[in-house]
């Protein structure tokens, strides 16, 4: 209660990345005709994956008090794939899981059950091990993650759940609109803006969860990243991950000083890992698995 009641109406520092995420998007596609199109790529890129950070944060309660108003803040469908209030259901699910990283429970886990690996062919177990590392979760990551969505999304439909129905027939048409206004009015190229937004903008996001969850005996399951100000800035300090998790409603821009106060750091360095930035992430992981992808506790007893 005490926090909630000298918290502010309004964060106005996460209102004013609203306005920069919105308008560095705008601009990628404004600007589209004057720039080299590996500039407008990067760009959208970027304003998707800065995008996809300011989701993560009003669903978390930012910057009002008003779910409502948080969810039209940031609810553009920039990287076309996926419904903020999916999002928003599952990442909440995410939270709530009791065994973090369990691929049976955690709905943002990356390991496979040993069933899972147990019926897969040499081919898919080798896609597996390179989804692992840091430039395979980059590029086999995004395509992998979208479809995964489309599929298990289809069969949870089919299942009857008319919420994700909805949700889903809005999103078309939403993301229909926004690609007809940058293609026909605007008149970037589909393949540039899907290459930006919906590919890059995935990967960025992705290099950013690439390792941020491990299964950790007796000690936090979530890492902390800790970068310098450009990818602390895109990603909204999330990359200080254990922090959020253990304090999920601090609000991005405390979070540096909220690690320093509670040991997070330290927790990070005796769990899931604690690294000093993303050029440590590649050099240690580029090629090479940070875990094997099945799941440690199905390990005993299976061909791994």
């Amino acid at each position: 209660m005490a926090a909630d009641a000298i918290r502010p109406t309004v964060e106005w520092r996460t209102v004013a990345v609203a306005v920069a995420v919105h308008g560095l998007w705008l601009a990628a596609v404004a600007l589209h005709g004057v720039t080299p199109w590996p500039l407008t790529v990067l760009a959208l890129g970027l304003a998707a994956a800065w995008h996809g950070s300011l989701q993560h944060e009003t669903i978390h309660g930012h910057p009002f008090r008003s779910q409502r108003l948080n969810a039209a803040l940031a609810s553009l469908p920039v990287s076309l794939h996926l419904p903020y209030l999916v999002y928003r259901r599952y990442h909440w699910a995410h939270h709530d899981c009791p065994e973090l990283t369990d691929p049976t429970d955690d709905s943002e886990s990356f390991y496979v059950t040993a069933r899972q690996w147990e019926s897969s062919g040499p081919v898919r177990r080798a896609f597996l091990v390179a989804h692992h590392t840091l430039l395979g979760r980059l590029v086999l990551g995004p395509p992998r993650y979208i479809v995964g969505v489309l599929v298990h999304q289809a069969r949870e439909i089919r299942r009857g759940d008319r919420e994700l129905a909805r949700w889903w027939s809005a999103h078309v048409v939403a993301a229909t609109a926004l690609g007809w206004f940058v293609v026909a009015v605007m008149g970037i190229p589909l393949w540039q803006y899907l290459l930006g937004a919906t590919y890059l903008g995935n990967a960025l996001t992705l290099m950013r969860s690439y390792c941020e969850h491990r299964w950790v005996e007796g000690a936090t399951r979530s890492a902390v990243v800790r970068s310098g100000r450009f990818f602390s800035m895109l990603y909204l300090y999330n990359n200080l991950h254990h922090v959020h998790h253990a304090d999920p409603g601090v609000p991005w821009y405390r979070l540096p000083d909220h690690a320093e106060a509670t040991g997070g750091y330290e927790e990070a360095a005796a769990g899931a890992g604690l690294y000093r930035g993303y050029f440590e992430l590649a050099r240690r992981f580029l090629v090479r698995s940070f875990d094997h992808p099945l799941h440690p506790l199905d390990r005993a007893g299976t061909a791994a």
